[in-house]
């Protein structure tokens, strides 16, 4: 009971993450450039949208590694090339989504101080930085996705 839990919490955490970033990505491109709507949907919608991606992306951390040492206890730690191959670029994509991730983090928070500052010139390009960020969380987190079904059949 305790492993499938850890699974579909971790397949939820994987889910929750992409679909955050993909939310942020249509609200983003919804949005008129340099609007007032879009300069509050920098200010106070997306940190929130990215805070959810991230504690979403610290919960699937936790539970991959309990699903890899679950996994590892059934087989002895004897795992095919092919799961190390599929794992490693998942593991990779995980680093590189964090990176874009905080990234387009630092940017809101540039969005916010310019802002403040009275600068809302500043907004439209930051935004389009950030949703070409959330795009490409949310495809590799697709690709991260089906590779997960396809370890959870191996």
């Amino acid at each position: 009971m305790f492993p499938s839990l850890i699974l579909w919490t971790h397949a939820a955490a994987g889910a929750i993450w992409v679909g955050a970033c993909a939310c942020f990505v249509i609200a983003g491109l919804a949005l008129s450039a340099g609007s007032v709507d879009q300069r509050n949907f920098a200010t106070n919608a997306a940190p929130k949208i990215d805070l959810l991606g991230l504690v979403a992306a610290i919960v699937l951390l936790v539970t991959g590694f309990i699903n890899l040492m679950t996994a590892g206890v059934a087989r002895r730690f004897v795992f095919s090339t092919a799961f190390m191959t599929v794992l490693a670029i998942k593991i990779a994509l995980f680093i590189i989504m964090i990176m874009v991730m905080t990234w387009s983090m630092r940017i809101g928070a540039v969005i916010k101080a310019a802002v403040a500052r009275e600068r809302a010139d500043a907004v439209p390009g930051a935004m389009t930085r950030m949703v070409r960020a959330h795009i490409a969380i949310v495809a590799m987190g697709g690709i991260a996705l089906i590779l997960g079904t396809w370890l959870m059949g191996s």
